[in-house]
């Protein structure tokens, strides 16, 4: 009697699977998990540039046309 209780619950767990794997396939799925993705990615990617161009600032406001252009945008804002 037991194997068949455990049949049951293999199947139904089998049947589980299946139907979050067609929600995990569909379109619209697939679609969210991408914008997810692509937000996710472009936060990251912003951050991280942000952090290395604030260490690497001494270094960029040495070059002469960083400098300049840095000094006109800053008078602008002024």
């Amino acid at each position: 009697m037991s194997v068949i209780k455990q049949k049951d619950k293999i199947v139904a767990q089998l049947e589980l699977l299946n139907a979050e794997m067609i929600a995990q396939r569909s379109v619209r799925g697939v679609f969210l998990r991408g914008i997810i993705h692509g937000v996710g990615f472009f936060t990251g990617s912003a951050i991280i540039a942000t952090i290395a161009f604030g260490l690497l600032s001494p270094f960029f406001g040495q070059i002469d046309w960083v400098r300049d252009n840095f000094e006109r945008g800053s008078s602008l804002v002024k």
